[in-house]
């Protein structure tokens, strides 16, 4: 392990308070607050003690890649993106502004970390999928990791993609469930309930561990390289709460999008103090 569970809480703390700062730029654009801090301590933790890569080279071969399948929460990737140095605290404050690289949803542009369009929910599983297969291909070590929304597991294609993974014994493939039981329309089990979430991924033949998402020591055991086995791809049941690290907005599903006001930026920073 890279970090210790201590420095790693501190490094989502700042990516939470960086998460805040880029939010009150976009003004009235507003921003997709609650999923991006839901999953916040996940991207930490893979972004700082378990993905491979090198922000000098950022299409070096051999590096881990990363999707963010629900897109909208990109301040959940572009924070810890800022603090690995692959993006600049510069253009940080260009957030979803006119002409920004930076958009609401990662666009993959010329963005250095980002490997690939995300937003339209359902298919970054799939990208995942064909990333994983190349590596096999090509005989590369590397492994694809992709974060999917428990809501965005109503669409279809995602369960189209874990029947292709475990058809082609897709090892290097890790796909990371962020369960924090709501979603735009309200929550997941009254729009449509996909409980019970582990038993449907071992029933489709993935190695499936369940752990406390926002809890940087259970998810550095849960995202460990050991965990992985041969021939079958790895799902992480990532037990969340929406909007988690600051109290006036965790599992508040007023704040899945919305503006951030100077005294609303001012109030958090002072709780991520």
């Amino acid at each position: 392990m890279k970090y210790t569970a201590e420095a790693l809480a501190d490094k989502a703390r700042e990516a939470r308070r960086i998460c805040m700062q880029m939010s009150y730029i976009a003004g009235s654009e507003g921003a997709h607050i609650g999923p991006a801090l839901s999953i916040m301590d996940i991207t930490t933790v893979l972004y700082f003690d378990v993905m491979n890569y090198k922000v000098d080279d950022r299409y070096w071969s051999e590096r881990d890649r990363f999707i963010l399948s629900k897109g909208h929460a990109c301040l959940g990737q572009y924070a810890p993106l800022v603090l690995c140095g692959f993006i600049s605290e510069e253009e940080s404050k260009t957030f979803n502004r006119t002409h920004t690289r930076l958009a609401g949803h990662p666009s993959g542009i010329g963005v250095p970390g980002i490997e690939h369009p995300s937003g339209s929910l359902g298919h970054g599983l799939a990208v995942g999928c064909g990333i994983a297969l190349a590596g096999k291909m090509d005989r590369k070590d590397y492994n694809t990791y992709v974060l999917i929304g428990d809501g965005e597991a109503n669409e279809g294609s995602i369960w189209e993609s874990v029947m292709f993974a475990k058809q082609h014994k897709l090892d290097n493939l890790v796909a990371i469930v962020d369960v924090n039981n709501l979603q735009y329309g309200g929550k997941t089990a009254d729009l449509m309930d996909m409980s019970p979430m582990k038993e449907k991924w071992e029933a489709f033949g993935w190695n499936v561990i369940t752990t406390n998402g926002n809890d940087v020591a259970e998810l550095q055991i849960a995202l460990d390289k050991s965990n992985k086995k041969r021939d079958v791809p790895t799902c992480v049941i990532a037990n969340t709460v929406k909007g988690f690290g600051l109290s006036f907005i965790a599992n508040n599903n007023d704040w899945h999008h919305c503006k951030v006001t100077k005294e609303i930026l001012e109030r958090a920073l002072d709780e991520l103090k």
